[in-house]
């Protein structure tokens, strides 16, 4: 496993200034978190012994193996609700499959990182090249959707990598720092990837926050149980103090 230094990390501020218009417990600009890529830094606790510099009550809301054609522009008219920016973890196929949905997500402000090509469910039992070769294509797909996207918009790339199913390995922790890519792990996640209903991914989202009171969500944007609770559940984490930042490649920002 690859040590860890969190020093090229930028804690975001304390949410000052004007709210957002239709959240008066947002501020109207997200806070941000600037992570330096290079180097292949890793953070997540369920993974990983360091964390991304969150302080007490911060969450960063990150959605796992879009674009979904029939739900994330759902997602994303919630989190512009908040004004919450997010990490959206990309899979290659359904990128390519739905570029003009990429382009929207860039759009509104979300980085963009990659979850691979075709999602494999355990990416270190592949022979090494060919799971490198499922990294490259993944990022290669998220650059080919926002290839005439205005500079603003590229931008928000980032060479931020997930693992499927956060299985990961020696040898790939390796290759990815050879490249200068951060592996964002998770620090907690409430199984919205199964078939669970709304009410109770609702008080699993509030329970484990409560239990951790900081924290890297993962979640998946393909889900409507999650979709239907999530509105919910961003204002009950804000009524008891939660706030959200976004997590930003520092040097796509300079």
């Amino acid at each position: 496993m690859i040590g860890i230094l969190l020093a090229g990390l930028v804690a975001a501020s304390a949410a000052t200034g004007p709210t957002c218009p239709t959240d008066p417990k947002a501020p109207a600009v997200a806070p941000v978190i600037g992570v330096e890529a290079k180097g292949g830094l890793a953070f997540g606790k369920v993974n990983y012994k360091d964390r991304v510099g969150l302080g007490d009550h911060e969450l960063a809301l990150t959605f796992d193996d879009g674009p979904d054609d029939d739900h994330t522009l759902a997602v994303l008219d919630i989190l512009d609700r908040h004004c919450i920016k997010a990490t959206f973890f990309l899979v290659g196929q359904e990128v390519d499959n739905a570029p003009q949905i990429v382009r929207e997500i860039a759009r509104r402000g979300h980085t963009l990182g990659s979850h691979t090509y075709s999602h494999p469910e355990s990416l270190p039992a592949l022979p090494l090249a060919e799971a490198e070769a499922e990294i490259d294509k993944g990022f290669a797909a998220n650059a080919r959707a926002l290839k005439d996207a205005p500079p603003e918009d590229q931008a928000h790339l980032a060479r931020f990598f997930r693992f499927p199913e956060l299985v990961d390995s020696a040898p790939l922790l390796e290759a990815l720092k050879a490249r200068d890519i951060t592996v964002m792990g998770a620090d907690y996640g409430f199984d919205d990837w199964t078939d669970l209903p709304s009410d109770e991914l609702y008080r699993r989202a509030i329970a484990y926050t409560e239990e951790r009171r900081r924290g890297v969500i993962v979640m998946h944007d393909f889900n409507p149980q999650m979709i239907a609770m999530l509105d919910h559940m961003i204002t009950t984490l804000e009524e008891r103090g939660y706030h959200f930042v976004q997590i930003v490649q520092s040097t796509a920002r300079n």
